[in-house]
């Protein structure tokens, strides 16, 4: 058996032991654990004891300053959430949820409702007056319509009294405009920027943007007939000075599913198409009675989340288009066919910004993009060229015209033709990205300007030409200094002409600004001048002459401008 250290304390019991420990307290020693000892101490108390309070002493007035808690934050006053609605744009009923807490400590009497106006509904409690108990809550529903004025600018105040609570709502009341286009005329976009050009008299110029985005502007003509052309008539009559709901008609698509009423999902191509979230998108049935304008929460590639659920079902086949705010920019003029149809051309003018993705062309000369598609030639292009001339004339003797820039800015004449939506995105993004007149791009003359004689090969900056007067002219001249090479291999090349002189009356040599390899007249397609340009003015319009699956046009002019 193991042994194992240990000490024994001293017993109470022994010589040095504390005699106020109770006779108890002694008991225990040994083992004897159980039972237990009954006291002998007496538990009656020596004293009876007399209570004194409250205490009183010598009072007197003292500084001080009451601190803010917890309490005088939340307590005693009336809580509403929210506080304020901002609906956006209105085009269906839509109604929110507001709590009214009474944070007294003591109830409070609702003695009325007040500032609900026209297409505002206040619901969901009892008609003032009632009693709020202390610390209770109550919830109402406020309901916005379609119907009322165009602009929601209003205060709901629940009145207590010495207190009251206040709903702050915002918004603007739209209607969408359901009336299909005739597409057997095209539909216009046109984009408008604002630059402010400031131009020396050598031509050089600063330039700045003063829109963050264009305005734009959509026309179309409308065919009439029946229930819709009376019910357009009344509609300008009552509505047309207010916005309207406006689908983007070039980016409609028609559903491939059915939609269910509640709903909260619209599944659709949203590539290359103006679905942007907090923004509008019209389902549009068989008549312009028959559609339904939704909200956008957030947008996918094959599907759209709602802010608020469908108000109805729709099939599959039925139209569907982004959409945005607009006003008519000008009064319909109707022009009467039958009793029972009329023509119009309808101009909307959009009240909210449209963002589009910038795109440049991914070729660069000089740290500048170059425009290497070729232009639409179906029909002719102009080209001419503009100066500064100050002009001084007494009527007497001939005229004195001074070129006050020693330049010849050129002008070129240039259309587009798109197909499907990718090319519509990329012409639309370039203009974006150019933002009116304000940025340059390098274009080509996309002609045949200089026509090459030699067969050299191998590695040469030199280039003999067919004789075209160029070292006589156009050496060292705006838009004459720069060429784009285009070779039969499919490769193009940039150079910047240095020198030129004549070697006879049928060839001249140009001498480039870098080397290159085997550029002769058997590989080379075309060589045309290129010329740092901007647009001539900041409005731009694509003819849409059907959707964006389709095919749309437009067209612009191009200014040189100084190379810097």
């Amino acid at each position: 058996m193991a042994n194992l250290n240990f000490w024994l304390s001293n017993s109470p019991l022994n010589p040095n032991h504390n005699p106020l420990i109770t006779v108890d307290f002694e008991g225990f020693t040994g083992e004897q654990w159980y039972p237990y000892h009954e006291s002998m101490v007496s538990v009656s108390p020596v004293f009876a004891l007399t209570t004194h309070y409250p205490v009183e002493a010598n009072g007197h007035a003292i500084q001080h300053v009451k601190t803010q808690s917890y309490f005088d934050d939340y307590y005693n006053r009336i809580h509403i959430f929210p506080a304020a609605l901002e609906l956006g744009n209105v085009a269906s009923e839509q109604v929110s949820p507001v709590n009214l807490w009474n944070a007294y400590i003591t109830p409070k009497i609702l003695q009325s409702i007040e500032g609900a106006e026209e297409g505002l509904n206040v619901s969901g409690q009892p008609n003032p007056p009632f009693t709020f108990a202390a610390l209770q809550e109550r919830a109402w529903n406020v309901s916005i319509s379609p119907d009322g004025p165009t602009t929601i600018d209003t205060n709901i105040i629940w009145q207590f009294g010495e207190d009251q609570a206040a709903l702050h709502i915002t918004g603007t009341r739209i209607v969408a405009f359901g009336w299909l286009v005739d597409w057997s005329k095209p539909v216009t976009e046109t984009l408008q920027w604002l630059t402010d050009i400031l131009q020396s008299k050598t031509g050089h110029e600063q330039r700045r943007s003063l829109r963050l985005s264009p305005r734009i502007q959509f026309d179309a003509e409308l065919l009439l007939y029946d229930a819709e052309r009376q019910f357009f008539d009344l509609a300008m009559v009552g509505w047309d000075a207010k916005n309207f709901a406006m689908p983007i008609w070039p980016q409609q698509q028609w559903l491939k599913t059915s939609h269910a009423v509640g709903g909260m999902v619209i599944y659709c191509d949203t590539t290359y198409r103006n679905f942007k979230a907090n923004r509008l998108a019209i389902l549009r049935g068989q008549t312009a009675f028959d559609n339904e304008t939704v909200e956008i929460e957030s947008v996918y590639a094959d599907r759209l989340i709602l802010k608020r659920p469908l108000l109805k079902s729709w099939p599959a086949g039925t139209c569907f288009a982004p959409a945005v705010t607009a006003q008519l920019a000008e009064q319909p003029n109707l022009i009467k066919r039958t009793d029972r149809m009329m023509r119009t051309q309808v101009s909307f003018n959009v009240t909210e910004p449209v963002e589009h993705p910038a795109h440049l062309p991914s070729a660069t000369y000089r740290s500048y993009p170059v425009l290497e598609d070729a232009p639409n030639e179906q029909k002719d292009l102009t080209h001419t060229f503009e100066r500064f001339f100050n002009t001084l004339d007494n009527k007497i003797a001939q005229p004195l015209k001074h070129d006050l820039a020693k330049a010849a800015f050129n002008l070129y004449q240039y259309a587009w033709m798109t197909y499907g939506r990718e090319q519509q995105a990329q012409l639309k993004g370039l203009f974006y990205a150019l933002s009116g007149s304000q940025k340059v791009i390098w274009i080509p003359t996309f002609s045949d300007d200089l026509t090459v004689i030699s067969n050299q090969t191998g590695t040469s900056n030199a280039l003999t030409i067919r004789w075209c007067g160029y070292a006589r002219f156009a050496q060292n001249q705006l838009g004459r200094r720069d060429i784009q090479i285009r070779l039969k291999n499919g490769t193009t090349l940039y150079r910047r002409i240095i020198s030129a002189a004549e070697i006879n009356a049928e060839s001249e040599q140009i001498v480039l600004d870098e080397n290159f390899d085997n550029v002769n007249q058997n590989t080379v397609l075309m060589i045309s001048f290129i010329s740092l340009c901007r647009l001539s003015n900041d409005t731009l319009t694509i003819e849409h002459s059907n959707d964006s699956d389709g095919i749309a046009k437009a067209e612009a002019t191009w200014r040189g401008v100084h190379e810097s």
